[in-house]
């Protein structure tokens, strides 16, 4: 007795496979030669081959010794499993090589993509949705891909705006490119958010660079040198040293100009300034040590005048209290009595106005031999600086007429 599940012998009286555990049936395994005429033509209906073949039949007993044919069916039915298990095995490897395959135009195309070829991404994702199109993350892909194309060459325009200097146009369009950015961290974006960075950077220079003509004061260059520093690059660089280039220039024409007033002070207040803004600027701290020195060098000359004036003025006030006047010339006349007239002309040597001038004069001989004094009142009574005054006076009993007027005194007032 066979078990009809894995035909292996088992005893008469037992319900289940020892093998394989399953419920037992009366089955018996024929022999070839215990087939009965009625059971060739049975198995000849069936289509099974008339030699090595299982037959199994309830009841049935061997009739004639026959060669054993049991092992047949099991192996037909072990070859069928074999080759469904090799047939699922080998679709199973396929469907996984596919889908390998697909992974890996994914990873190409995204590798591609993070490099800005979107074009070769789109190429390797159309392969893949061709193998798989059922797989969503592959139409997730080529959408971002897309709208990243699309950014681009919005990119792209705002660059040409900003290089024929269409200023209002570009803003518009990296305005556009914000709005397009919302919402998107995708690493693809990487590149493009930096570009869009560096067009708002050259936006901002350019609307700056424009302003620049307009400004002229120091304090708004300044305000737009702290704007600028805030930016880098070339242009950056090249804006910011012209800044700075006219704020020097502009203190150095308005120190100028206060210089030329002595304004020593004032001009120091606009070099600060200037340096609020340019801290340790050499041009500025140059133009200060000129400011310091040219003050030194004014208040040495002016110490010098001062004194000099003081001088002067102890000078006059000398000439004033004690040399007002001054004798320009003097004649004599003598009469037929021998009395003398004496006219004598006087100059205000002060720098100020006398007046009441008041002279007294010795009338000498050739020899020394005074001959007589007198008194004599200047006139006008009032005498500029500058102006000439005279005096007349008559000398009795002189009787020389080679003698000498010699102005011994004057007094007088100063206004």
């Amino acid at each position: 007795m066979y078990c009809h599940q894995c035909v292996r012998s088992y005893a008469d009286d037992a319900k289940y496979c020892s093998q394989c555990g399953r419920r037992l049936h009366s089955h018996k395994v024929l022999q070839q030669g215990d087939w009965t005429e009625a059971d060739a033509e049975g198995a000849a209906a069936m289509e099974l081959l008339p030699t090595n073949h299982y037959f199994a039949q309830a009841g049935s007993s061997p009739k004639t010794e026959t060669p054993r044919t049991g092992w047949l069916l099991p192996a037909a039915l072990v070859g069928a499993s074999v080759a469904t298990a090799l047939s699922v095995y080998w679709y199973y490897g396929h469907e996984k090589q596919i889908n390998e395959d697909v992974l890996q135009l994914q990873a190409e195309a995204r590798t591609a993509a993070l490099g800005g070829d979107f074009e070769q991404a789109l190429e390797l994702l159309s392969d893949a949705s061709e193998a798989r199109p059922e797989y969503a993350a592959l139409s997730a892909d080529m959408n971002i891909i897309q709208h990243a194309m699309q950014v681009r060459r919005l990119t792209e325009q705002v660059e040409v705006s900003l290089s024929t200097g269409m200023i209002l146009d570009a803003e518009k369009g990296i305005n556009e490119l914000k709005s397009e950015f919302n919402g998107h961290k995708e690493p693809i974006y990487d590149k493009l958010k930096l570009r869009m960075d560096e067009l708002n950077m050259n936006l901002t220079l350019q609307k700056l660079t424009s302003e620049l003509e307009t400004l002229t004061t120091v304090k708004e260059h300044g305000e737009m040198l702290n704007v600028v520093n805030g930016l880098i690059g070339e242009e950056a660089e090249a804006l910011r040293e012209q800044i700075k280039s006219a704020i020097v220039s502009m203190t150095e024409a308005d120190v100028d100009a206060l210089l030329a007033k002595k304004n020593y002070s004032g001009a120091e207040q606009k070099v600060n300034e200037g340096l609020a803004w340019l801290k340790d600027d050499a041009s500025l701290i140059k133009l200060r040590e000129r400011i310091q020195s040219e003050r030194s060098q004014y208040e040495q000359q002016e110490q010098q005048r001062i004194e000099q004036a003081m001088q002067r003025a102890a000078e006059e006030d000398l000439i004033n209290q004690t040399a007002a006047v001054e004798v320009v010339s003097t004649d004599q006349t003598l009469d037929e009595f021998g009395d003398l007239t004496v006219v004598g002309v006087l100059r205000n040597a002060a720098t100020r106005p006398i007046y009441s001038v008041t002279v007294d004069f010795t009338v000498q001989s050739q020899d020394g031999e005074v001959l007589g004094k007198g008194t004599a009142n200047a006139t006008p009574n009032y005498i500029e600086p500058g102006e000439q005054m005279t005096f007349t006076a008559t000398i009795y009993g002189i009787y020389d007429e080679e003698c000498e007027i010699v102005v011994d005194n004057a007094t007088w007032y100063l206004d």
